[in-house]
């Protein structure tokens, strides 16, 4: 079976050949989604790998259906992430939303002294959930409980 990561001598949408270190998907293995392929340029390492596939050896439906399917789970896999990224991003607002004007007592990190104080708000920086205790920001994570008043 020929995979979309062995095209030989193809080069992708942005030029570069292809063959370099590959993930399952055939694209070329990065932490960052960005550098993930999105459907047109999987048809064309597809048209690429067909127009340069061995006549003798050519590629099966079956493999071609597959490599479709294939693109088609990795789309869907990258959909639920960033649904699930955001779900969870307003479950944790939710919980910040609930201390504000409760005093929380927190520990030291950086240049945050540890301290105890009333949330005033809470926001996103980052991707991190923080509540401004007075005027330090504090991390949730940091946050290591709530003060009976």
């Amino acid at each position: 079976m020929s995979s979309l990561s062995s095209v030989g001598g193809a080069t992708n949408p942005t030029g570069a050949a292809s063959g370099g270190a590959t993930n399952p998907t055939g694209a070329a293995s990065s932490s960052s989604s960005s550098s993930l392929i999105n459907q047109q340029q999987f048809l064309q390492l597809l048209t690429a790998q067909l127009q340069n596939q061995d006549p003798m050896d050519p590629v099966s439906a079956t493999d071609f259906t597959s490599q479709l399917a294939e693109l088609s789970t990795v789309s869907g896999i990258q959909q639920l992430a960033t649904t699930l990224q955001q779900m969870l991003q307003l479950q944790q607002l939710g919980q910040g939303a609930g201390l504000i004007g409760q005093t929380v007592s927190y520990v030291a990190s950086g240049s945050t002294p540890a301290g105890q104080g009333v949330v005033q708000a809470v926001n996103v920086q980052n991707g991190q959930l923080q509540v401004q205790v007075g005027n330090q920001q504090v991390p949730i994570g940091q946050v290591t409980g709530v003060v009976q008043s």
